[in-house]
């Protein structure tokens, strides 16, 4: 516009100019202007069509711009449609959306304020460790001779199972054997199902595929099931009452002890005392039948590599005031070859008044370590301040000389080792709870880690003891090692939770009803629940 606004006044200014001189001139003049002003107005015109060329090339751009944007909200739409489509297929396969996870128990176990009975207190390792292991002999065992193979029958009608339970994907693999309604029950990741009925005690096999069952019938025999709960057969049938079952690792044999008497092995003194004193231990051939009495006693175990029992031997010692003046104390744990030779003394209890290491009214339920190197027991120590004090010892399977590594009250069941042999559980049964209470209130069971020394405050003193650290689970009536030996399933109350008191009764009636297992990890609280309805103070097994 300034170009054009400049031209026009120049022009005008020589339009005025030009009217003094002649007119051929001022034709000229004009004419030359005029070319001026045309070419000015060309320069104009290719400005403008530059500017046209910039617009065009702009608007362009911006029609691809919108192309991208347009094919950019195809493919969203396309993505969200492929999308939903996967996470449709998806829950489909999975059944629908997943559960919720288990509820982990709040708070830990409430420590007790003031127990009757010792409780471990964890304590730092110190330096002190296990006996070193001794190398096994190599007896060649003798064939037993006795009684006859007896025809296999089979079981009777059972009840009806309850709704199944499914363990959670990676919490639990395996199988779990327990006692219901007095029946033999396997759990596992098809749920649960009937084995035998009317069973009582169980052990199984080193694989887990067979099973040896105590069951009443019209008596108290040993049977045979496999672990789908086919191919039952009768082991025994006599007047005994059988107990204690052990397996040769190998399979072809039972160990067990048998007494004419009219119930199974108690689990209290004196009634123990009694029932092992009519008590012999016996071996088995599966294949034969051939049936051979070992020893007078109770409690066998066999070794790891099945070459050797041990066992307890029964009372010799009479107390006038006990039991009608029977034998109720004194006694020694024993080992002896399978064919029941070689017999010595690993462990003795004279008496409550006997001097050290051999004080203490019996001595009872011995364990071999998985590697067979060492054997542990109980020594029942008797009444202190109102409560019945255990230790439990561990010694050389070769040498004996057995050291405490764990206290517990009333009446404790053999050890159950952890497969790699580092740890121990023990279940304790304090049958005489000074505080009055029963069921399961009066159970508990105990993990010592056998690293280390810690020390013990007993009635009669404080202790030294193998193992630097003790974790006690109130309540707890059974427990059985995972096959990695990461946990434990253990027996509870129904109903169970941590934050009960252990100065007041979890059921103040004191009832022995049907508990539930759950899952416990030693450093944890119990936090998965597996199975309910399980009959009070049954044995578990935690099959691979």
């Amino acid at each position: 516009m300034i170009v054009v606004s400049d031209t026009s006044h120049r022009l005008v200014t020589c339009c005025y100019a030009t009217m003094s001189i002649d007119p051929g001139s001022r034709f000229l003049v004009l004419s030359s202007w005029f070319l001026v002003l045309g070419s000015r107005f060309l320069v104009l015109s290719s400005w403008f069509s530059v500017l046209g060329s910039w617009f065009s090339v702009l608007g362009s751009r911006f029609l691809v711009l919108g192309s991208w944007f347009s094919i950019m909200h195809t493919m969203r739409f396309f993505a969200i449609i492929v999308l939903s489509t996967v996470l449709t297929l998806l829950l489909a396969a999975c059944g629908g959306a997943p559960p919720p996870p288990a509820a982990l128990p709040t708070s830990p176990p409430e420590a007790p304020i003031a127990a009757p009975s010792p409780t471990p207190k964890p304590m730092q390792p110190h330096p002190t460790s296990l006996p070193e292991p001794t190398p096994l002999p190599s007896p060649s065992p003798a064939p037993a001779t006795v009684a006859p193979l007896l025809t296999p029958e089979t079981a009777t009608a059972s009840p009806l199972p309850p709704t199944p339970s499914r363990p959670s994907e990676g919490l639990f693999t395996g199988a779990l054997i327990f006692l219901r309604d007095g029946s033999l029950w396997l759990f596992d990741a098809n749920g649960e199902r009937l084995l035998v009925d009317r069973a009582y005690e169980f052990a199984p096999g080193a694989d887990g595929n067979l099973i040896a069952v105590v069951r009443e019938t019209d008596q108290f025999d040993i049977w045979i099931v496999s672990r789908d709960g086919s191919a039952l057969r009768r082991i025994t049938n006599d007047r005994s009452v059988e107990s204690s079952l052990s397996w040769a690792p190998d399979g072809s044999a039972l160990i067990f002890a048998a007494a004419d008497v009219g119930e199974p092995l108690p689990q209290l003194w004196p009634g123990w005392a009694l029932w092992c004193g009519a008590s012999q231990v016996s071996v088995i051939d599966l294949a034969s039948g051939q049936r051979q009495a070992l020893a007078r006693g109770c409690d066998p175990a066999v070794s790891p590599d099945g070459r050797r029992i041990a066992y307890s031997a029964p009372p010799t010692a009479r107390d006038v005031g006990m039991a009608g003046g029977a034998p109720v104390f004194g006694n020694t744990i024993r080992l002896i070859n399978r064919r029941g030779e070689h017999a010595w003394n690993f462990a003795r209890a004279d008496s409550a008044d006997a001097p050290m290491p051999n004080t203490g009214m019996l001595v009872y339920g011995p364990a071999w370590s998985p590697d067979g190197a060492s054997v542990t027991y109980h020594r029942y120590l008797g009444m202190q301040v109102e409560v019945d004090i255990n230790l439990s010892e561990i010694g050389g399977s070769f040498e004996g000389k057995g050291r405490p590594f764990a206290e517990g009250a009333g009446w404790l069941l053999p050890v159950r080792f952890a497969p790699d042999g580092r740890r121990a559980a023990i279940i304790e049964h304090n049958y005489s709870d000074a505080r009055g209470f029963g069921g399961y209130d009066a159970w508990s069971v105990q993990v010592v880690t056998f690293d280390g020394s810690r020390t013990v405050d007993l009635p009669q003193g404080p202790m030294t003891m193998i193992g630097g650290s003790a974790v006690r689970l109130p309540r707890a009536a059974s427990a059985a090692w995972s096959p990695d030996g990461t946990r434990l399933a253990v027996l509870l109350p129904p109903g169970w939770r941590p934050d009960v008191s252990l100065n007041e009764p979890f059921d103040p009636t004191g009832a022995e009803r049907p508990g539930e297992v759950w899952l416990w990890q030693p450093d944890a609280a119990p936090s998965v629940r597996l199975i309910s309805n399980v009959d009070f103070a049954s044995p578990l097994a935690w099959l691979p």
